[in-house]
């Protein structure tokens, strides 16, 4: 029979095991929190879409600032261009070419009596090597020097394709050569058409790598040593025009580029950086570029929108040549181009922009905007166009004779070549990396007593390379609402305004009974995660987690578990991947103004201790971790589980399925990245923030060689420092978790210096 005192024990007990019926009152000194959003995750990142949209939008209204240029004469305009092209060079990570480039060889494919078709191989730099097919028409009549155009296809082709001459690739009727061509050979036009790397996937390593194209290859692993995959085209470009302008036969005052969609992108950046070349033809490329970061990934440019749109970029090309064709297809896909030409928006204010300078230098003749039924019409009409502007006219009728055929085999062991070569010359600048990186901060190699200045310097780089969302001056207004009790710590969602527009919801756990302040942490998920797999809020099952932020809540700590939008589909975090790179900044700058946040709201509390506050990350938390403490001065202590690797391995190796190579995720792949900073050199550019790094030997992410090698350097830098037990690795038995054994004695000692624990 229970007695009143037996209903009073078991109730007891009860409350031991189970939180309590919480009432939805916030805490103390907030707001109370409304209801959340049915996909709060989904909200949040619309929130980040929006911030990054708008800081583009505001791009292009401060790009103009940036443009005040000299018109009072063509040789003023082009020395104040200069700033502006050598920062092109710098954006695009071009290759230092000779002007004029070395043949290697000449292979005759066919010559007749009135054409040679020959493929030329010139060099770039060691290792790199040019590589395109040459027409020359060998008419009689032909008097003086020819002119040249150099003409870019899309990334779809490749020279034998484009031009017809490949085995099967005859055009109807027939005849080897399209009518553009035989239109330039009948002109007297030498022709040059680039070898360049195609959007395709069909090459071995394409599969190796998870059917990742032979484009996005080459950007991936160039993109990590400060070189893009326009600057390889580019350089394929340039290498062209110093052969033809050193070339005998060519006129070097009449060299023309034509390009068409991913070649009119090539020929833009090559002839704002050349003024060797006298006329251009764009087709179906130029417009705003403010949704750049939607075009193919291989496209990728680091800062591009801060001062390069379309119209500055053909602004570099003044006073010369050109023309700007778009096709109907083009115009509709762009929201109609002669429409907002008309209206002077979008396309049309672009070409606007660009008019003004063309009109200030006295050389609006020079530009010209047409638009044609197709892209095919289009770029015969841009063929024929140049060819006019070089100042070219009909001579000798219908006589050439179609070229011998380039066999497919040939054709495939050429770009095959091309392909394997570029990808061999990125990888030799990747394995050179590691000396640079260390070359550039000279760690080891100056006195401990010099680290405090070389710290300063690469915070300086790094802050430059992340970027800055800046405070607006949005209040905080935090919101909350208890939402469970238990018997060492209340859980409450809290929701915090970052800057306008944008929010940070998070799980708070408060000790109770506190007396006077407690230490904090901010404990972090990773892919796919929520506060809650951290706190335990509402969860029925474990996870990789293992609500640690709980268990250090049972432990003392107050604990908030933010939102950090690490989550599926990868597209959304390539998408803000890349809005973030086009005006300056990497992805990681939201989360650590998010994060700012919660530092100033945890140390607006009265019951934390607000100069000890650290964080605890898995995964891609651990990512967060390692890549955000630096920037983060307000942390007392850093904990990276589950994400410190060989960075370089990491992301170049394509031995492990984890590697990010042959992962969509465009996060980890940051603009000169190796050359600059890998894990250890962000784990002592922290400091004095300690660093524990918890690995479980049986974690997938990672192999014990890779987490061995990344330690080696870490060690050298720790003890070089003499920095004793502030930077350690925890390593246990165990898989991608959170182990939370001697990663909690590392908190304690540097945020509960007094508790006592096996390990101390």
């Amino acid at each position: 029979m229970f007695t009143l005192a037996r209903c009073l024990i078991f109730l007891s007990l009860m409350l031991l095991t189970f939180p309590v019926s919480a009432t939805d009152s916030p805490l103390s000194g907030t707001q109370q929190l409304g209801k959340l959003p049915e996909d709060i995750v989904q909200t949040q990142l619309q929130e980040v879409f929006t911030y990054f949209k708008g800081r583009i939008k505001q791009a292009e209204v401060d790009r103009p600032k940036l443009w005040k240029l000299d018109t009072s004469s063509p040789d003023a305009y082009q020395k104040s261009l200069k700033p502006h092209r050598d920062n092109l060079h710098k954006m695009l990570g071009t290759i230092n070419g000779d002007r004029k480039p070395t043949v290697i060889s000449s292979d005759v494919i066919s010559k007749k009596s009135d054409l040679r078709v020959e493929r030329l191989t010139l060099s770039i730099t060691p290792g790199l090597i040019a590589r395109g097919l040459l027409f020359t028409p060998l008419t009689p009549k032909v008097i003086g020097k020819r002119p040249a155009i150099i003409i870019c296809p899309d990334a779809d082709t490749w020279p034998e394709k484009f031009t017809g001459i490949g085995e099967g690739e005859t055009i109807s009727g027939g005849k080897v050569f399209g009518s553009w061509l035989r239109n330039l050979m009948e002109r007297g036009v030498v022709v040059y058409v680039p070898q360049f790397i195609e959007r395709l996937q069909d090459y071995p390593y394409c599969k190796q790598t998870k059917n990742k194209d032979r484009r996005f290859i080459l950007y991936r692993l160039g993109f990590t040593v400060g070189h893009s995959m326009p600057a390889l085209d580019v350089a394929d470009v340039l290498a062209a025009v110093g052969y033809l302008s050193n070339s005998k036969d060519i006129d070097a005052t009449r060299i023309g580029i034509v390009g068409a969609k991913q070649g009119a992108m090539t020929a833009q950046f090559a002839a704002a950086l050349d003024t060797r070349i006298a006329a251009v033809a764009l087709v179906d490329y130029f417009e705003n570029r403010n949704d750049c970061w939607s075009e193919p990934v291989d496209r990728r440019i680091r800062d591009r929108l801060l001062e390069f749109g379309d119209a500055e970029l053909a602004a570099m090309i003044a006073p010369r040549k050109l023309r700007i064709i778009s096709s109907l297809r083009f115009q509709m896909e762009k929201g109609g181009f002669e429409e907002h030409l008309k209206r002077g928006e979008v396309n049309g204010r672009e070409f606007q922009r660009l008019a003004k300078f063309y009109t200030a230098l006295k050389a609006r003749g020079n530009l010209n905007y047409s638009s044609a039924k197709s892209l095919i019409s289009g770029f015969e009409y841009a063929i024929g166009e140049t060819a006019n502007l070089l100042g070219t006219e009909f001579r000798f009728g219908k006589i050439f004779t179609d070229s011998e055929l380039i066999s497919k085999e040939a054709a495939l062991n050429t770009r095959n070549t091309h392909f394997e070569e570029r990808m061999a010359y990125l990888r030799k600048l990747l394995e050179k990396s590691e000396k640079k990186r260390y070359d550039r901060w000279g760690i080891l190699d100056a006195p401990a007593s010099e680290f405090k200045t070389i710290r300063e310097k690469m915070l300086a780089d790094y802050r430059k390379l992340v970027g800055k969302v800046p405070n607006d001056g949005t209040p905080l207004n935090p919101q909350t609402r208890l939402v469970e009790t238990h018997e060492k710590y209340k859980t409450y969602r809290v929701m915090l305004d970052v800057v306008k527009g944008v929010h940070v919801y998070g799980n708070l756990l408060v000790p109770t009974n506190i007396k006077g302040t407690r230490p904090a942490v901010i404990a972090q998920h990773g892919l796919n995660g929520t506060p809650e797999m951290i706190t335990g809020l509402e969860m029925k099952e474990d996870t990789v987690y293992h609500e640690f932020g709980r268990k250090l809540a049972e432990n003392g700590y107050v604990v908030f578990a933010p939102l950090i939008l690490h989550h599926n589909p990868v597209a959304q975090i390539t998408d803000q991947v890349r809005q973030a790179g086009v005006v300056g900044m990497m992805r990681i700058a939201m989360p650590i103004a998010k994060n700012e946040r919660v530092l100033d709201f945890l140390q607006s509390l009265p019951f934390v201790y607000g100069s000890r506050i650290g964080y605890y990350g898995l995964s891609y938390g651990g990512y967060s971790a390692i890549w955000m403490a630096p920037l983060l001065s307000r942390l007392k202590v850093s904990v990276i589980s589950g994400h410190f690797n060989d960075w370089r391995t990491k992301i170049v190796s394509d031995q492990l399925a984890t590697s990010f190579l042959l992962h969509p995720a465009e996060d980890m792949y940051n603009w000169d990245i190796l050359n600059r900073f890998t894990h250890p050199e962000l784990i002592v550019m922290a400091l004095p923030i300690p660093s524990c790094i918890e690995f479980g030997t049986r974690d997938g992410i990672t192999t014990p060689e890779w987490t061995a090698y990344g330690w080696k350097q870490t060690k050298q830098f720790r003890d070089h420092l003499n920095l004793g037990n502030k930077i350690i690795l925890a390593e246990f038995d165990g898989k991608h978790e959170v182990k939370g054994e001697e990663a909690f004695d590392f908190v304690d000692r540097y945020l509960c210096p007094r508790r006592k624990n096996a390990r101390d």
